[in-house]
Formats: C-alpha cells, structure tokens, sequence
C-alpha cells in the first residue's frame, strides 16, 4: 500500500447517461466507442483499491444506474471493507432495488439543482423525452426516492450545481425538508475538452456563488444535522480522484483531464495512480472537506460472507 493513494475514488463507471444536462462535465464521450467493463474485471479492480489504501468509492457517471453490473460492484466493494457511496439522478431506483442494496450501500447521493422543476428543465435535468416536451419531473421522482430512502437509514447527500440558470432560486425550504445529513453546493465547472463550448452561458462569477451560499446558510443555519458543503471552482480542482468506465485513474488539476496510461486492470491501482498523482493534492482535498465522517454510526448494516459469491 502506497500511502501517497488517495482515501477516497468517484468512479465513472458508466459512460452513458438518460439526462441531457447543459453543464456536465463528465460527458464521457471517448469511452462510450468501447465495450464495457465486465463484471470480473470490476470486482478485479475493486479488491486492488481495498487493497492499496482506498477507503471509500463514489459510484457515479454518466448515469451509474445505467450499468448492468452495479449492483454487484457495489456489493463486492462492501464486502471488501470500503465505504459505498452513489449519486444517481435516480429514475432507475425503485423501492425493491433500495431494499436490496441497503446492507450493502452507505450513502445515497441524488442531484437535485433547483426548487422546481421548470428551472431542472432549463438546466437539462430531465429525461430525454421529457425534455422534448419542456417538461422535467426531476423534482417530483427525487422526494419520492428520497422518502423511502430515508425510512430505510441511509446515509443521504444531495448534490447542487449552482448555474445562471438556478442562481436566484431559494433552495431553503426544499433542503430542510429533506434534511440531508450533507449538502455540497457546486459552482458551474467548466472543463476543458468536456463542457466547454457550451457551458459558458451557464457559468457565474465567485461573488454570485458567493452570495448563494450566504442566503441560504443563513436561513438553514439553525437546521440541525445539515452539513453544507459549498465547493467552488477552486475547490474542485486538483482534489479528486477520479476512475473512468475503462478502469484508467484520471485528476483534473488544471481544468482538463489527465488520464493514466493504462488500466487499473492491467497494471494496478498503484502503478496506475503514479502516473497522475502530480494532479492531485491531499493538503486541497482536506481542505475542501473531502475527508469527512463518511464512517457515522447507523449508516452500514451487517454483511455475510456468502453475499460477495452471490455477486458473481
């Protein structure tokens, strides 16, 4: 184990995504042409994270529900010893599918950027037929999730990219209903090579994310239990570690993204991670709060050895 590898891995392990949203930066276009990863490998790849020092994986996208092996993923990295996260636009979640994955599955993560669903459409945030119509129901599909989400215990984050499009909204009431147990607040990212060429309608300047962040601080700063995140752009550069659909580890330093050579698959977590370590910073990640309580108590049910087989 390296002690120079990072504690923490968002892996984008699906490239395709059913949502259409103007700002994302992680369009994955590349690694849409190839085939994707198969399930051994995946678990391959987990059991060398677990190994090499990682403690917690993000599952992400692209849209992660999208991805015919997650739900065994997910349950190889909990039996490996690592802390499960997902964030998920959640229009593939049922009741069922949470019941199932709740021994297995820590955190919840939904992304949810407005108070209503007509700023979601503005944005993008929506499925692609929805949109057609100016239509999202983002909203409305999200707080039903959540609600079951939060009867069953899990940990649950909510997720906002603050834009020109959502700048003015009042998301204060909204988050105290939900009361997430942590809230990371975005500035708008652009990335080059990914979004830019078309988010820049969409970007804001410090003071106006500045000034989202006091207003709602403000009148959430009594809600008890609320961790609120506010990440600019600053924040986010140089300080994750991120893994792509083809297993190549990937950071983002200076706002484009830097790819290893090779798989984790074929050359390990490790070996693979040295080729782009200079684009991370442990010192920014703590920082920017990236090493947080991600272990509370509550949050992780037990896990029997047989589940690990059953996965595959």
């Amino acid at each position: 184990m390296s002690t120079d590898n990072p504690k923490a891995v968002n892996w984008h392990l699906e490239a395709y995504c059913n949502y259409s949203c103007k700002f994302c930066y992680a369009p994955l276009t590349e690694q849409r042409l190839m085939p994707r990863m198969s399930q051994d490998s995946g678990i391959s790849l987990i059991t060398d994270l677990a190994s090499s020092g990682v403690e917690k994986i993000n599952f992400v996208g692209g849209e992660p529900m999208l991805h015919p092996h997650l739900d065994a993923w997910i349950i190889a990295a909990k039996f490996f010893g690592l802390t499960t996260s997902i964030v998920s636009n959640g229009t593939r979640m049922s009741e069922e599918w949470l019941v199932k994955m709740r021994p297995y599955l820590d955190w919840l993560g939904l992304s949810i950027d407005a108070s209503n669903d007509k700023l979601h459409s503005l944005m993008g945030r929506g499925l692609k037929g929805e949109l057609g119509t100016g239509i999202s129901r983002h909203l409305e599909r999200s707080k039903e999730i959540w609600q079951i989400a939060q009867k069953l215990g899990y940990g649950l984050k909510l997720n906002t990219v603050v834009t020109s499009v959502n700048i003015d909204d009042d998301m204060s009431e909204l988050v105290e209903f939900l009361k997430p147990h942590r809230w990371k607040v975005f500035r708008v990212l652009r990335i080059e090579g990914e979004n830019d060429g078309r988010v820049e309608p969409l970007l804001i300047s410090q003071k106006n994310f500045e000034d989202y962040m006091i207003r709602h601080r403000r009148f959430l700063r009594d809600s008890e239990g609320i961790e609120i995140v506010a990440e600019d752009n600053e924040d986010m550069l140089g300080t994750y570690a991120m893994i792509d659909p083809l297993g190549r580890v990937y950071t983002n330093l200076n706002g484009q993204y830097h790819y290893s050579k090779s798989s984790i698959i074929d050359i390990g977590f490790s070996a693979a991670w040295s080729e782009v370590m200079d684009g991370f910073s442990n010192l920014r990640f703590e920082r920017r709060g990236g090493d947080w309580n991600w272990n509370r108590e509550g949050v992780s049910l037990p896990i029997l050895d047989s589940d690990i087989g059953a996965s595959i």
